[in-house]
């Protein structure tokens, strides 16, 4: 079987990738993961025609080849205006790709997702469908695209909200169902074995995200100079690219913790989660994001406490940490002190940190999708292409 992704996401040429293309952020992993159930894959998507940027993965996967499209404007609204133009220029290679698919994973919430899972409708392709934003997200365009897939979930149409609750995600479709998506692996896991203990006086911060939407961060370095008469060599750091950075570099310097701050920007899997393990608190007073659930659980992975908001994280976060009930600077820092002031309770938060992340990684997820998949559409690959991955799990 063949799985055509309809990619959302900007990519770019680069050298050092097997497939010729490199990405930002979790999903080029679990892109790289579920590509493992299928016979091939096949990423579409718009592309940048720069390429080598600081902290980006290439993308690979079994049998897995990208089909470049033009790129997109970075705001989702102007994205929008311009997508009929966009599709007189790129819509005949989408068309052939979706219709020579066996079956479709478009990636929603986005414009070219969402012209993807119509495209796929329209030729009655299985669908695979997990949106990456919150199920309960209040905006206008995601509240129809929710209605959409209520409707057309189950049978050859497998849909996945992101996140955990007791409660099924749609009263409307007992079809839908939670899944947590992740982009730690298990060997990742078992790295991190020992509980923190925690220092006198260490006040190591760290928010990890794209700084495009930059309350959190703000919120994390206000509350900063609330912090430095208890903990005198209090530092932050902070993890992500966007185009906000540089006001947040400002907003730093203003409060006068500009030397207390470290600004990493783009950062690959492998060195986030080597800050992370360097780090006291992971601290997230923000809405929950795609980006920002993952780097929660890394944080997790890492034995890492969490100060955060209500999210649909579930019962991964209890004991892990404080839940601010207000997203504010000095919530933040009463929240911080609550944690450090206190190495009994913070052992035992990361002790109950590294027991909830071991309950998910990246080949629990696709072994979830896969089971889903093959429950809907039969087996995924063919008895020769099963068969030599059998053997590869053999020797492994």
């Amino acid at each position: 079987m063949r799985l055509t992704v309809v990619w959302h996401k900007l990519f770019w040429p680069s050298a050092h990738s097997p497939t010729g293309f490199a990405a930002h952020g979790g999903l080029v992993r679990q892109i790289d993961a579920l590509s493992s159930v299928f016979d091939s894959t096949r990423v579409v998507g718009p592309c940048s025609r720069s390429g080598e940027r600081k902290g980006d993965r290439a993308i690979t996967g079994k049998d897995l080849s990208i089909v470049s499209l033009t790129s997109l404007p970075k705001s989702p609204w102007l994205t929008w205006l311009m997508l009929p133009f966009w599709f007189v220029r790129n819509g005949l290679t989408l068309t052939r790709e979706i219709s020579q698919a066996d079956a479709v994973f478009p990636l929603l919430p986005s414009p070219v997702g969402t012209l993807g899972l119509l495209l796929a409708l329209a030729m009655r392709k299985p669908l695979l469908v997990r949106p990456m934003n919150t199920w309960a997200e209040r905006r206008f365009l995601w509240r129809l695209e929710r209605a959409l897939l209520e409707r057309i979930a189950g049978g050859r149409n497998v849909v996945f909200a992101t996140g955990e609750s007791d409660r099924p995600p749609s009263p409307r479709n007992p079809a839908i169902r939670w899944i947590f998506s992740t982009t730690v692996s298990e060997a990742e896991l078992e790295a991190t074995r020992a509980p923190r203990v925690l220092s006198p006086g260490r006040a190591r911060l760290i928010i990890v995200g794209r700084q495009l939407e930059t309350d959190a961060t703000a919120i994390v370095l206000r509350s900063l100079p609330k912090l430095v008469h208890e903990f005198p060599h209090v530092a932050v750091d902070v993890i992500g690219h966007g185009a906000e950075l540089s006001e947040l570099e400002q907003l730093a310097d203003d409060l006068h913790v500009g030397d207390r701050v470290t600004f990493h920007g783009a950062a690959t899997h492998e060195r986030v989660l080597e800050l992370l393990r360097q780090a006291d608190l992971f601290c997230l007073p923000a809405t929950e994001t795609e980006s920002l659930r993952q780097s929660v659980h890394e944080g997790l992975a890492c034995g890492l406490p969490v100060v955060t908001t209500p999210s649909s994280l579930g019962q991964m976060m209890n004991g892990c940490g404080v839940t601010l009930q207000s997203g504010t600077s000095d919530a933040l820092a009463d929240a911080v002190r609550a944690c450090l002031r206190d190495p009994d309770g913070y052992h035992q938060m990361s002790i109950a940190a590294l027991r909830a992340a071991q309950c998910y990684s990246l080949e629990r997820w696709s072994d979830t999708v896969r089971a889903a998949l093959v429950d809907s559409w039969g087996p995924l690959q063919s008895d020769r292409s099963a068969s030599n991955h059998v053997m590869s799990l053999q020797k492994c």
